[in-house]
């Protein structure tokens, strides 16, 4: 049985490749019971199909007080 770590690596993968049989299994037990994990699943779903939709939006501009507030943030860190 995976635990939900191990879980959750599996299920992050899975969106950028086919798991074998047996990871694509264990994954779907896990999930079966582990409602935390599907949660994230269907989070990592829903994050992917946002971010597709975003990309193909060629009209959006960040405006430049955001552009500003993410710079200065990137020099905090």
């Amino acid at each position: 049985m995976l635990n939900c770590k191990h879980a959750s690596q599996l299920a992050s993968q899975a969106m950028d490749e086919k798991l074998p049989f047996w990871k694509n299994s264990m994954l779907r037990m896990h999930l079966l019971l582990c409602r935390s994990c599907t949660n994230f699943t269907q989070q990592l779903v829903f994050l992917r199909e946002a971010s597709r939709r975003f990309r193909n939006n060629l009209d959006f501009q960040l405006t430049d007080e955001a552009r500003q507030r993410i710079a200065n943030a990137l020099k905090d860190k």
